[in-house]
């Protein structure tokens, strides 16, 4: 996983905003996929994964009224809204709860929501699924099948390899 948060933040330094994005966004499958492989669909793994790692950095107390600012329906929208059509509205997705349009910035402005549109910087919200991303990786240290199953995620060879006996490339 580090593999792949590394290149969050690398796509956020040279200011990929759309790589950051779209990568970031398909974090949560790529976890929930490694946890629990067999388990259907990954719509409820996804938003329960969101729950699990990103509900609490999604909800204040504001002057006494817990606000939240995403739900996991909202987020399982805006992932399906961006991967699969390009847009940040959400209006037209089944799953969304209570936001309709996402508005994504570079400056600074953060979780702010304004009747159904959440306004959100994308490093910011690039570096929250980040590093919940990390504690995920933390929480399945110990669990070997999972740690297994990472070993046959997508690696980039940068040096040279041999992919088949007696097949050199590089």
């Amino acid at each position: 996983m580090k593999r792949l948060t590394s290149a969050v933040r690398d796509s956020l330094k040279a200011q990929n905003w759309y790589g950051a994005l779209f990568l970031t966004l398909a974090l949560p499958d790529i976890c929930t996929k490694l946890e629990s492989p067999n388990s259907g669909s990954s719509g409820p793994r996804y938003r329960a994964w969101f729950d699990r790692y990103l509900r609490a950095v999604y909800t204040r107390d504001i002057m006494g009224r817990q606000t939240v600012f995403m739900t996991a329906g909202d987020c399982w929208a805006l992932r399906c809204s961006v991967l699969h059509e390009g847009t940040d509205d959400v209006g037209e997705q089944r799953s969304r709860e209570t936001l309709a349009r996402f508005r994504f910035t570079t400056k600074g402005s953060h979780r702010i929501r304004i009747e159904n549109v959440l306004v959100l910087d994308v490093a910011s919200f690039c570096e929250e699924f980040c590093r919940a991303v990390e504690t995920w990786a933390e929480d399945m240290k110990a669990n070997d099948a999972v740690r297994h199953r990472m070993l046959s995620m997508i690696e980039v060879q940068s040096e040279p390899f041999t992919p088949y006996p007696g097949v050199s490339i590089g």
